[in-house]
């Protein structure tokens, strides 16, 4: 993989295969969770800017689970990949608010990530995934976030056998390695298999049981707004198309490396035998060959 930290990455496949201790191991000291947090629950440090420029510091928490041999980020299903999310979640803020409704709210975020797999052995179930969060907006402003909480599940029979929490600069995270054209976009955030905490106040309305999608237009002076536009529903269409779509990039790039390549070696090839042909006439010329008879 590019730009991956493999020596860290092969330490902890073999700190995963040796440690005798069963169950779950954490590393660190382990935080309290926030009022309302699930119990398995991580949090993010994120630190944006104010409309007064002053800069806040804030925590973002999200569930990551895995269940059935899927991992899930706050109950959306999130493959093999790079997967950005749209999702609302709870948000904490690291300041002296004795307001518990100002200190914490619900908002939207915009997350990008990482599930890798390896198999720990050739024929065996036994497999590590790794997991890695970013986050890139809060309710639509840039944020920066220095470290990145790594999740390493080691698995056998989509069972979790080990269960480790590394901390790490975002710098030396694989996920900050992965260009975010290749993100694949999950951005339907109500879409999910449990029905979230409270309902987003948005201009867009979404319809959980019924999968109905609308978006409201926005009126022009002096008229009135035109019926809401219907979205199109997701469907496994869609995101087969995602994936030809990505699978062609991929195709395209892999062409544009080696089409240079193939036609110089094709030129080599052309221009090599032209020219013996051209010597070896030449040579027929001024040295003729003499019969005997």
């Amino acid at each position: 993989m590019e730009g991956a930290p493999l020596a860290p990455l092969a330490l902890r496949l073999l700190l995963l295969a040796t440690l005798p201790a069963a169950g779950w191991l954490q590393t660190g000291i382990p935080e309290p969770p926030p009022p309302g947090a699930p119990k398995d629950s991580i949090r993010i440090n994120v630190t944006t800017l104010k409309d007064d420029g002053e800069v806040s510091k804030e925590q973002v928490v999200l569930n990551i689970t895995y269940e059935s041999g899927q991992v899930h980020v706050n109950d959306f299903p999130v493959n093999s990949g790079v997967t950005r999310i749209s999702c609302q979640t709870l948000i904490v803020k690291n300041e002296n608010l004795e307001n518990l409704n100002e200190k914490e709210y619900f908002g939207i975020i915009s997350v990008r990530i990482l599930v890798r797999e390896w198999p720990m052995t050739s024929g065996s179930s036994l497999r590590l995934i790794v997991i890695q969060e970013e986050v890139v907006e809060i309710d639509g402003k840039q944020v920066q976030q220095k470290d990145v909480t790594e999740i390493d599940l080691l698995v056998k029979n989509q069972g979790i056998l080990r269960h480790t929490n590394y901390t790490l600069p975002l710098e030396k995270s694989m996920l900050y390695s992965i260009s975010r054209d290749d993100d694949i976009l999950f951005t339907l955030p109500n879409l999910s298999k449990k029905e979230s905490v409270s309902s987003l106040q948005t201009t867009s309305q979404y319809l959980i049981r019924n999968v109905e999608t609308t978006v409201d237009g926005d009126a022009l002076p002096g008229k009135l707004p035109e019926t809401p536009l219907r979205a199109e529903a997701p469907s496994s269409y869609k995101v087969m198309c995602q994936w030809m779509e990505k699978f062609r990039k991929d195709l395209c790039r892999f062409w544009n490396s080696v089409f240079p390549v193939f036609f110089m070696f094709l030129n080599i090839m052309v221009v090599g035998i032209i020219g013996a042909a051209v010597v070896i006439t030449i040579l027929k010329v001024l040295f003729p060959v003499c019969e005997y008879k």
